[in-house]
This record gives C-alpha cells, sequence and structure tokens, in this order.
C-alpha cells in the first residue's frame, strides 16, 4: 500500500512539472534579447492598433519599442516586434502591404492569396519588379483600422506568422520576417 501511495505521488509530482513553451520571435531572438520592450498580451489587452502602431518606434531596433505577444493555436507563443512605417527610407517594391482581408501589390489580391504572394515575396531575389529585392529586404507592412482590438489584431497576426513559418520551412531558409504597422488611410 506504501509503495503504491509513493508510486502515485512520484506519477503525480512529474506529470505536474510544467513543459517549456515552444517561443517563435519576429524578426528574430536577437533583436527580442537586445531590445528594451514592453510587452503586451494580445490575448488579454484592450488596447488598440492605434496605440500598437504609435508605440512601435522605428526600424534599427535601438529604442524602447513594445512586443506584441499571443500564444498560437498550437500552444506556440509567438512575440512580435513590429516598427512604424516610414515610406521615404525603404523602396515600395520591398514592402508588401497587408490589409485585414486584401493584399497590395502588382494587384489587389484576396489574403486567401496570402501564402502565394508572401512566398513570392520573399524568395523573388529581384526576378519581378513588382516584389522585393531580395529577402533580406523584404518588408510587410500590416495597415489596419486604428481602432482594430488586440483579438483581431492576434487574428491577423496569427494567420500571417503561421503562414510565414510553413515559407520558412517550405525553403530551407532562416528569412526574418520585418513587420511594420500603420493604421488607417495610408493604404497604397
Amino acid at each position: 500500500m506504501k509503495r503504491t501511495a509513493i508510486i502515485t505521488i512520484i506519477t503525480l509530482i512529474l506529470s505536474c512539472q510544467k513543459t517549456k513553451t515552444e517561443i517563435y520571435f519576429y524578426p528574430s531572438k536577437e533583436i527580442y534579447k537586445n531590445s528594451q520592450l514592453e510587452k503586451i498580451d494580445l490575448d488579454s489587452t484592450l488596447l488598440d492598433f492605434k496605440y500598437f502602431t504609435d508605440n512601435s518606434g522605428d526600424f534599427p531596433y535601438t529604442e524602447k519599442r513594445i512586443s506584441v505577444e499571443f500564444i498560437d493555436e498550437k500552444g506556440i507563443k509567438k512575440c512580435v516586434i513590429p516598427a512604424k512605417y516610414d515610406s521615404a527610407l525603404y523602396k515600395q517594391k520591398n514592402v508588401l502591404v497587408i490589409k485585414s482581408d486584401s493584399i497590395m501589390v502588382d494587384n489587389t489580391y484576396s489574403i486567401i492569396k496570402l501564402k502565394q504572394i508572401l512566398k513570392r515575396h520573399f524568395t523573388n531575389n529581384g526576378n519581378d519588379i513588382e516584389y522585393s529585392d531580395s529577402p533580406d529586404k523584404a518588408i510587410v507592412e500590416l495597415n489596419l483600422k486604428s481602432d482594430t482590438n488586440g483579438k483581431e489584431l492576434k487574428r491577423v497576426l496569427n494567420n500571417l506568422t503561421n503562414i510565414f513559418d510553413e515559407i520558412n520551412n517550405e525553403t530551407k531558409d532562416s528569412l526574418e520576417l520585418k513587420l511594420f504597422f500603420d493604421y488607417d488611410g495610408s493604404y497604397y
């Protein structure tokens, strides 16, 4: 009887130990570790997209900035460090603009084509003049309404990061998702 109780207690203790959560960083773990971040949990925040954008900061990642974080449907923690978009610093072809329901590039595409367009943007290497010169120069601008809430932003980022991760795995490359935030009437 004592033996059964001891085995049960040991089993309970071992099963209660916390499993380590997998964490993905966008654009990279190095930037995450080397930045002074205000971490915002999209699963519980009441803040809106205007706040996220206005507090994003600029590239390069040096000053205080935010990290929007969430757990996806697979239990993976995703940490996204966005920047504020400044069109004067980047060639338009290196920036892929995504609204909540469409993609603005050589044409307007439905968000359903996100994987195809995102893959073309990151793997183009200057072949098509409408897409990025190289994976290092490829940037994604997320352009949403300023009053978009954390729940909606999580839905959009979850879709974007999942598709980006698929492309990264398919290309067997170490692509970085550099993400700009911009809001309201700034659509192309």
